[in-house]
């Protein structure tokens, strides 16, 4: 409950002939979580021959899952197919059967895309001709003449240019082709002249324009366009008939493509399996770690799987050795495991905070939030969320205990919506936040102090298991007595109060050396940042009034004053209330964080990974 599971080394050793009945046993039990094998005096083990035709088909099926746009969504519908994906063989034979039908409309649909791009050159290009007022057939191969399309932005330069080489020329403009570059132009010269020409039109500011998709057509302009939109058209309804083909083909294989991913995820993790393992040319050994109460159920399964021709070996982890965590927490507190993950999991030998998170994350965030309408409307709110967003449940089940919490703190501070009184009456309330400011400080930091001090505890207990009584005192302890110290100072007797403070400075120089003696100022403010409890949730119950009194005295200027309240009473709570939420949050997390783990925690482990469990 308070450490992590009990972990126990494991070496399994075998014949090889027996190594793929072993792994498929390992998988079914979801116990071991492996190490991966070093090379030293034994070899990594090769995958077994099925990995590649295995690794083959995987491809194939998230390539068709791209295709069919299911990449996003992963749950099942409970349509075609949804169950009995278990046959190699037949999953292999389908796939190929449904990748062939893809890649059909697929190409179809990538040609469409092609052809489109080249029409949409085409029509471009026909808009310059319609614009120049010429024919389509001016842009034929001639012997004599030589021609340029382009953009320029002052046609007089051009044409100075090319008056400059000769004067048999032909030069047509139009406006509206580019707002950058407002005149397109047509020049027709000398077929002699041509290489000259372009040189001259380069110094001039001219950008040839291409209209190559022009040559070879013949008939009006507009008749071409008009073809040109036809096809245009029908390409964009066989783009939207091939959408529609793929997403028919995405509603019926669903399923059956999810579950071939997983099956062949599973499979293929066993094919490849004895890359993590250590052989020798007749046998194997695989290296892990294993929960010690499965340790037994282990060596009988492996024993059963294989003809009893495997050998387990266990043995209790050796001191400082990295041992793969998994959390073990009831089943109340688990959810709060979240937190460990989303900061860091403990070390093997060191206290799990879960459970201390799961009493005190709540009643911090209650004593911030501390209302019976927020926590109400954030409780249904977050009902709503978990049903919806399956993706956000880890988050949503701490924060239901805590918002569960705000409605008792509410009742405690009497405040609903930051009302203390209705229809002429007083809510009931142990204090009231907003009248007792001195109170509710003196409250948190009376928090604070059970709360570092327990941080201190529990280091005590960590460090006694490595360094020893003596050492764990003066390291953890030693802090405590300082603040007895201090207390004795200000309270009763100086002179007892110095003296005992000082020991306890020496105290901590002997167990934390100078990182001590740098912490010690740092005491007080991890203290005194307690009182965010109090503060962040005043600042809460200030702006609730502040709304509420604006909208009382709106609501007193007849009816559009009355719908006007409701509206500022809707909007300026719905604010406070995600504010609310958002600070008690942090800082709840935030004295968990910085406050409380630095007196005990430094985590870093590895979470347990045990081969053949999903992610």
């Amino acid at each position: 409950m308070f450490a992590p599971e009990r972990m126990k080394k494991v070496t399994v050793i075998g014949p090889k002939n027996v190594m793929d009945r072993a792994v498929m046993e390992l998988h079914k039990l979801k116990a071991v979580h492996i190490t991966d094998h070093q090379k030293d005096e034994f070899d990594i083990g090769s995958p077994f021959e099925r990995a590649d035709k295995l690794s083959e088909l995987l491809v194939t099926v998230r390539a068709i899952l791209s295709a069919l746009g299911i990449s996003g969504r992963k749950e099942l519908l409970n349509g075609f197919r949804a169950v009995g994906v278990k046959n190699l063989a037949g999953l292999r034979l389908a796939v190929k059967k449904l990748n062939d039908n893809v890649n059909v409309i697929t190409a179809s649909s990538k040609n469409a895309e092609d052809e489109l791009k080249k029409l949409s050159a085409k029509e471009a290009q026909i808009s310059y001709v319609k614009l120049l007022g010429l024919s389509l057939d001016s842009f034929s191969d001639y012997k004599s003449l030589a021609y340029f399309v382009g953009v320029v932005k002052d046609t007089s330069r051009l044409r100075e240019s090319v008056l400059a080489l000769t004067n048999k020329f032909e030069l047509f403009s139009a406006t509206g082709v580019d707002k950058g570059h407002p005149l397109i132009v047509a020049l027709f010269v000398d077929a002699s002249k041509k290489a000259e020409v372009a040189d001259a039109l380069a110094g001039s500011g001219f950008s040839e324009l291409p209209i190559a998709e022009v040559k070879g057509l013949t008939g009006s302009v507009a008749s071409a366009a008009e073809a040109v939109a036809r096809r245009k058209e029908k390409l964009q309804a066989q783009l939207g008939s091939n959408k529609d083909s793929l997403a028919k083909l995405g509603v019926k294989w669903h399923d059956f493509l999810l579950l071939g991913e997983q099956l062949l995820v599973a499979e293929l993790e066993k094919a490849q399996a004895p890359l993590r393992f250590a052989v020798s040319r007749n046998a194997f050994v695989v290296r892990g770690w294993v929960p010690a109460r499965e340790v037994k159920m282990l060596e009988s399964r492996l024993g059963r799987a294989t003809g009893e021709r495997i050998f387990v070996e266990a043995e209790l982890p050796h001191h400082d050795e990295k041992v793969p965590v998994k959390l073990d927490n009831p089943k109340h507190a688990k959810p709060f495991e979240f937190f460990m993950n989303l900061y860091a999991l403990p070390k093997y030998d060191e206290i799990d905070p879960t459970l201390f998170m799961f009493i005190t994350f709540p009643l911090f965030f209650g004593f911030i939030l501390g209302d019976v309408g927020y926590g109400l409307v954030s409780f249904f709110l977050l009902l709503w969320l978990k049903e919806k967003f399956s993706s956000a449940s880890k988050l949503v089940n701490v924060l239901i205990p805590a918002v569960l919490s705000s409605i008792v703190f509410g009742f405690l501070y009497g405040e609903i919506f930051g009302f203390e009184q209705a229809f002429g009456m007083e809510f009931p309330r142990v204090i009231s936040r907003a009248h007792s400011v001195n109170e509710m400080l003196i409250v948190a930091v009376v928090i604070g102090l059970i709360h570092v001090n327990l941080g201190f505890v529990l280091g005590f207990v960590n460090e006694l298991k490595h360094k020893g009584l003596f050492k764990a005192f003066c390291a953890k302890l030693s802090w405590i007595i300082l603040q007895l110290g201090v207390v004795l100072w200000v309270f009763w007797n100086a002179k007892a109060g110095i003296a005992v403070s000082a020991a306890a400075v020496a105290l901590i120089y002997i167990g934390e050396s100078i990182r001590g003696m740098v912490e010690l100022p740092g005491l007080l403010s991890n203290v005194v940042s307690y009182t965010r409890l109090a503060a962040v949730g005043l600042s809460s119950v200030m702006l609730a009034g502040v709304i509420n009194d604006i909208s009382k005295d709106i609501a007193q200027s007849g009816t559009l004053g009355i719908a006007a309240s409701v509206i500022i009473l809707f909007i300026g709570h719905t604010i406070n209330l995600a504010l609310g939420l958002l600070g008690s949050f942090l800082q709840s997390l935030r004295l968990h964080y910085v406050e409380f783990f630095t007196k005990f925690f430094e985590g870093g482990a590895a979470p347990f990974k045990p081969f053949g469990a999903k992610d």
